[in-house]
C-alpha cells in the first residue's frame, strides 16, 4: 500500500512540474525563467497558431536582423513582417495550420541584453491531422527596449535534418 501511495505521489509531483512549464516553451535543466523573454516565445507560438504575421513581427526590434536559412539577412521589422506574411499566407492558402514550440538549452541575460540557444519544433496540420514535423536549431539575441519590453534583435536559425533511415 505504501508503494502505491509513493508511486502516486511521484506521478502527481512530476505532472505538476510538467504542467508548470508551458508545452510551447521548455526550459532545460539550468535554464532560468525570464518573464520578458519567455513572453516573446508565448506570443510567437500564438502568432503561429492564429497565423497572424503582425503578432510575430512585433516581437522584433525595428532594426532587427533576421537570418533565415539560404536567404539574405533581412534588416528591419518591416522586412520580417513581409517574410512572415508570405509564409503564413502560403499556409492559409493550402488550408493548413501549424504550431511551434521551443526548447531552450542555454540562456544568459544581463540587464538589457540576453541570448538563447535552442531547438524549435514546427508541426503542420490539416483538418486536425498532423501532416509533418520539422525541427531546427536557433540562436536569438533579445534586448529590452526603452518601453521596457523585450524583443528579438537577432534571430538566426537552420533546419535539423532528420536521421537517415536505413
Amino acid at each position: 500500500m505504501k508503494k502505491i501511495f509513493l508511486v502516486s505521489l511521484i506521478v502527481s509531483l512530476s505532472s505538476l512540474f510538467v504542467s508548470a512549464q508551458n508545452s510551447e516553451l521548455i526550459l532545460e535543466k539550468g535554464v532560468k525563467q525570464h518573464s520578458g523573454i519567455d513572453e516573446i516565445y508565448k506570443t510567437f507560438s500564438a502568432g503561429y497558431r492564429t497565423l497572424k504575421p503582425e503578432l510575430v513581427a512585433n516581437l522584433y526590434t525595428v532594426d532587427a536582423a533576421y537570418l533565415s536559412p539560404g536567404g539574405e539577412i533581412r534588416f528591419s521589422r518591416d522586412e520580417i513582417l513581409k517574410s512572415f506574411t508570405r509564409f503564413f499566407t502560403n499556409v492559409k492558402e493550402t488550408d493548413r495550420n501549424m504550431t511551434i514550440k521551443f526548447q531552450i538549452f542555454q540562456r544568459k541575460v544581463e540587464k538589457n541584453l540576453g541570448y538563447d540557444v535552442g531547438v524549435y519544433t514546427l508541426n503542420y496540420y490539416k483538418d486536425g491531422k498532423m501532416l509533418s514535423e520539422h525541427k531546427g536549431k536557433f540562436v536569438v539575441v533579445a534586448v529590452k527596449g526603452k518601453d521596457k519590453k523585450w524583443r528579438f534583435q537577432v534571430d538566426g536559425y537552420s533546419d535539423i535534418k532528420p536521421p537517415k533511415k536505413d
